[in-house]
């Protein structure tokens, strides 16, 4: 083998090995990723629900809570490109309500959304708000409980947009793009909730029991 050949050779094997190592990189990279988006901001957002339907838990309580909530999460087939991800919430011991996410066009890019609805009855136990690029001291404010507490317990049956679109969701002031996401990201999370609502409480009731 000549030195070119050699050299072509010596090349190409660097070029797999690296191509494969940065792929590695990357897939762990993205997993870890994942895996903090979830533990840090999805399921504080499923334990800010929980706390809509069972009241205020001290900080003990509250890890107690996110923990059950992280083992119990729910990867549903529902026919759809990806399996859905859902969060069941207990009261009692018992499956009360179910937790899914959904985005809305906010200021800043998507704002994630995480809708809590009563299993038995179809209406909203709750919010949280997952993921938001607002702007700070305004959008940011959709947050906060002054906004969130709204939607404690508000009806299926209620407009899911903001009040100056003829809906039922107060805004706040002076962050009306970012409350109009979350009235989308909710409104799109009832609407696939009340469709699938059957399949959910099936899957629920297969890796729960109840």
């Amino acid at each position: 083998m000549g030195n070119s050949m050699r050299m072509i050779f010596v090349l190409g094997v660097i070029t797999v090995v690296s191509g494969l190592a940065l792929g590695g990189l990357n897939e762990l990279t993205y997993e870890i990723a994942q895996n903090n988006i979830l533990r840090f901001k999805k399921i504080p957002a499923v334990a800010n629900i929980y706390e809509a339907a069972s009241g205020k838990l001290d900080d003990a309580a509250r890890t107690k809570v996110e923990e059950e909530l992280l083992a119990e999460k729910l990867l549903v087939d529902l026919g759809g490109e990806e399996p859905v991800l859902f969060f069941v919430i207990k009261k009692d011991g018992a499956p009360f309500a179910v937790a899914l996410e959904d985005f809305g066009a906010g200021f800043g890019g998507d704002l994630g959304v995480m809708a809590g609805f009563d299993l038995e009855t179809g209406d909203l136990v709750g919010i949280g708000i997952t993921t938001l690029s607002e702007t700070p001291g305004l959008g940011t404010r959709v947050t906060e409980e002054s906004f969130t507490m709204q939607f404690r317990g508000m009806s299926k049956d209620a407009v899911y947009m903001v009040k100056k679109d003829g809906g039922d969701i107060d805004a706040v002031t002076g962050a009306t793009v970012s409350s109009r996401a979350v009235a989308e990201g909710l409104a799109k999370a009832k609407v696939f909730y009340e469709a699938n609502a059957d399949k959910i409480a099936e899957k629920i009731k297969e890796a729960i029991g109840h």
